[in-house]
């Protein structure tokens, strides 16, 4: 008895799909395993396949080429005599880089960002170059007359080598503000002694702001043991002033108790054998 032929429960179209699994799995585990390269697994699995079966009979023309049972099984369109579609070859080479485009417009410009921090401060310059000297200016006012200076003198006159007279003058003190005027006499015989002083700004109308002194003897008359001595003193202002003394020949002493006055006349600028007359 012959053997029976059992129909297969899938139509062509499910068949057909099932002999693609197989060789998309046998070419997916050559490649995996790393046995051959996906070109090759590929062109592998399409030598693999079933030698197609030319179909004759009246339904092929002898213009159409002849399609394998296996395609015919997998074929579902009006022309029975196509072939089955191949495997998909490998993945061409990527083409060559395209050229640049062109550049595009510049965006808008953003928004100011927040102010940094202030830097260090730098090292310092160099000295600039001196400039030029300024325009000298105008002369200021004078000023105001300054207080006296220190008024300080001294003078002498000597009668027959018997006595020797002096005037001094001593100057303002923190503790004494008055100028002072004095008169002195020692006597010579038998030799020099001591000086006997008297203070002449004791007497009336004594000048404070007297600045220089000077004395003059004049000549004893016969046996008058009284002789006059002249002291004069000179102000700050220009006023001349005088007083007298007199000389005791016996013990070698003054006596001085006249006033002072105004000598007249006053010296004044011009004057020829003249000057300011005092009233």
């Amino acid at each position: 008895m012959s053997p029976r032929h059992t129909p297969s429960l899938l139509g062509p179209p499910a068949r057909a799909r099932f002999q693609k699994a197989g060789v998309l799995t046998s070419l997916a585990l050559v490649v995996a395993g790393g046995l051959v390269t996906p070109a090759a697994a590929a062109a592998r699995a399409v030598s693999e396949r079933p030698a197609a079966t030319p179909r004759t009979g009246d339904n092929c023309k002898p213009h159409k080429p002849h399609r394998s049972t296996a395609g015919a099984e997998a074929y579902t369109g009006k022309d029975k005599c196509k072939g089955a579609t191949g495997a998909t070859g490998p993945k061409g080479a990527t083409g060559p880089k395209g050229p640049t485009g062109a550049k595009g417009a510049t965006g808008a410009t953003g928004p100011a960002g927040a102010t940094g921090a202030t830097g260090a401060t730098g090292p310092s310059g160099e000295n600039g170059t001196p400039g030029a000297t300024g325009a000298t200016g105008a002369t200021g006012a004078t000023g105001a007359t300054g207080a006296p200076g220190l008024c300080v003198d001294i003078d002498a006159t000597r009668d027959e080598n018997n006595f020797e007279l002096r005037a001094a003058l001593s100057p303002a003190t923190a503790g004494d503000p008055v100028t002072r005027a004095y008169a002195g006499i020692r006597d010579l015989q038998p030799q020099p002694g001591p000086y006997l002083w008297t203070d002449l700004s004791q007497l009336d109308n004594y000048p404070s702001n007297a600045c220089a002194i000077s004395i003059a003897q004049q000549a004893l008359g016969g046996m008058d043991t009284e002789g006059d001595v002249n002291i004069d003193v000179i102000t700050t202002a220009g006023a001349i002033w005088e007083t007298t003394c007199d000389v005791s020949t016996s013990d070698i002493t003054l006596t001085c108790e006249d006033d002072w006055t105004l000598v007249n006349r006053q010296p004044a600028p011009g004057a020829v054998n003249g000057g300011t007359v005092v009233p």
